[in-house]
């Protein structure tokens, strides 16, 4: 346990210089990009309080789990521990199966739960804690388990919007799914071209990811919460809005508003 508390113990190891800038901080640049998941979530927070109180007030933990992960990813770049590795893969994991849980269709559950979503929750809880045991037993399956969560969720990402005839919500998941690409490019490279990037003096190429994996991530919470609040309260009339002026669309926050005020039935 000593062993994979201690700084360097994991066997991975990014591209950036170590203990370069501080003696105490193995990777800084790695470590300060994870800012701005302590900056996103309370504005998310505020952003979805409508939403959060009359569709899904899970929707919060999700918030809650994104913070968890920046500090997951702060704690393992500035160790370089086992422990930190794990602890930064085993978050990035409940954040993908808590969204699972809050948000797969009814329409593509399996029929024997006969569209039961508390059901299917506490599978996924099953599924997420199993998944977690094998993280700490086997950590290089970790790779492997959080992509195969990540495919479908393309999948249904994909599905639902040939569901939903908007615009702005289509332009939404086209830069949505270029910056996965691109952050999961800068992901690879940085992993796998280390001599080059040491050679042109840019080995933050973590860091990039780091800053796109989030704002990733956000558009696919919202693109979500877009689709659940569609198919389960359309009453509500929800809509695909931005902060701080919704004609700023290009340059905004997205979030999902109710143009329906009436109390939730």
């Amino acid at each position: 346990m000593f062993k994979e508390l201690s700084h360097g113990s994991s066997d991975i190891d990014w591209c950036e210089d170590n203990y370069s800038v501080f003696p105490f901080i193995a990777e800084f640049y790695n470590t300060i990009s994870n800012a701005l998941f302590f900056v996103f979530p309370p504005i998310m927070w505020i952003l979805f309080k409508e939403y959060a109180r009359r569709v899904n007030p899970s929707i919060n933990l999700i918030w809650i789990l994104l913070m968890v992960v920046g500090a997951s990813s702060v704690y393992f770049h500035s160790t370089l521990s086992l422990f930190g590795q794990l602890l930064d893969e085993v978050a990035i994991l409940w954040v993908v199966l808590c969204g699972a849980g809050l948000w797969f269709p009814r329409r593509y559950y399996p029929q024997i739960l006969n569209g039961n979503r508390k059901l299917f929750r506490i599978i996924v809880t099953g599924f997420t804690l199993f998944g977690t045991m094998i993280a700490f037993i086997k950590p290089a399956m970790n790779s492997f388990f959080m992509m195969l969560m990540v495919i479908p969720g393309i999948i249904v990402m994909y599905l639902e919007l040939k569901r939903v005839h908007c615009r702005r919500v289509a332009r939404l998941c086209r830069t949505n799914m270029a910056l996965w690409i691109v952050a999961v490019s800068c992901w690879v490279m940085d992993r796998t071209f280390c001599d080059f990037w040491l050679f042109v003096s840019f080995p933050y190429l973590h860091c990039v990811w780091h800053i796109l994996v989030l704002l990733a991530s956000y558009g696919s919470v919202v693109l979500f919460a877009y689709f659940d609040a569609m198919n389960e309260h359309p009453e509500m009339g929800p809509v695909l809005t931005y902060w701080p002026k919704d004609g700023y669309s290009n340059f905004g926050i997205p979030y999902v508003a109710l143009k329906c005020v009436c109390p939730k039935p």
